[in-house]
């Protein structure tokens, strides 16, 4: 894997000078405390006061990048008199700052998209993207658990480009074909580094591995998932009875792909728009006869659990849940996924 070297103080320089080619996300804080992954303006004046609010020694945004390809509302299409129009949109789009495990949620989200049926409006939308990944130094938020799922914090695959902060630079490992490209393009702002790098970068990454403190048995909580029926019911009782169906763990998960698609019409014209739903949410499995099979909460609380821990491995190979903490961090009762794995592995 090749790797270069940026001065912090030229990023600003090359996130002016990119953004006419792409459409540019960054971690941003707003005017509160909360970091949000939004677009860089195009315009001189708003564009200087967005780079101010950039966020990368600590990224921590409330929801996830995957919104960038799947939008929380979306129009499919327009139809007027019998007539369709489609509406997908494919701009070239730069996700810079998107942290370890949030890239691999957003991989997830990409291998989902490419079953059978494929959905064309998402992969419209990942046509033409680079991702620059920024390795965590130290977790982001109390509540993460990456090293546990080996997704962080720092990426092994999947990006384009990798920053890794080493003081006053970052070391910039290449990914990707796209991401050699970038850096040949934008070259005067990247240069070859100096002695012992590669040490340096190893001693950088075991140190930000030993920073987490939260750590669960992840693969032992697979094993048991495996294991048809083995969960207790009184387990999944326990949660549905203090949980209150907000959603809000699963509105801020990397890996939450459930939508709902409704038509606003208006005489003969109007259009057809997805949006965001969630398992947990008892109108999700809501026949058309009124029948739903998943009436007790408890059940709709199992169902959340064995789709991110047992389903979704059993179709991929891999775990769906990335370990990034959110669903915790958001609960205002204080359920999360680490919490259900120590409790299923007996590790508290």
């Amino acid at each position: 894997m090749k790797v270069r070297i940026i001065k912090k103080k030229k990023i600003k320089d090359l996130l002016k000078e990119v953004l006419p080619k792409w459409n540019l996300y960054v971690p941003q804080r707003n005017s509160g405390t909360d970091v949000w992954m939004e677009p860089l303006p195009k315009k001189e004046e708003p564009l200087e006061a967005a780079l101010e609010k950039i966020v990368l020694d600590l990224v921590d945004t409330v929801i996830s990048p995957k919104e960038v390809f799947f939008p929380q509302l979306e129009s499919m299409f327009e139809f007027k008199d019998g007539n369709i129009q489609e509406t997908s949109e494919s701009s070239p789009k730069l996700i810079f700052g998107v942290s370890p495990c949030d890239l691999k949620g957003i991989l997830l989200s990409d291998s989902f998209y490419r079953r059978t049926p494929k959905d064309k409006y998402y992969l419209s939308r990942i046509k033409n993207r680079l991702i620059v990944v920024k390795g965590c130094l130290k977790p982001p938020r109390p509540t993460c658990f990456c090293t546990s799922v080996k997704t962080g914090p720092f990426a092994e695959t999947g990006f384009d480009l990798q920053l890794i902060d080493a003081e006053d630079s970052y070391f910039v490992e290449v990914g990707s074909k796209r991401g050699q490209e970038f850096t040949t393009t934008y070259k005067r702002y990247f240069s070859e580094p100096t002695g012992n790098y590669l040490i340096t970068i190893k001693k950088i990454k075991t140190k930000a591995c030993n920073s987490l403190a939260l750590k669960v048995d992840f693969q032992k909580a697979l094993n048991l998932m495996a294991q048809d029926r083995f969960i207790p019911e009184e387990i999944y009782r326990k949660i549905g009875e203090r949980c209150i169906y907000c959603g809000g763990c699963l509105y801020v998960c990397p890996t939450c792909t459930c939508f709902n698609v409704v038509d606003n019409v208006k005489g003969t014209k109007g259009e057809r728009l997805r949006n965001w739903d969630a398992c947990i949410f008892e109108g999700y499995s809501r026949e058309a006869s009124g029948h739903n099979p998943r009436q007790d909460r408890w059940l709709r609380t199992a169902r959340r659990y064995e789709h991110k821990l047992k389903f979704t491995s059993k179709v991929t190979g891999e775990s769906g849940c990335v370990g990034c903490g959110r669903c915790l961090s958001s609960c205002p009762v204080g359920i999360g996924m680490s919490k259900f794995i120590q409790e299923i592995t007996g590790e508290k």
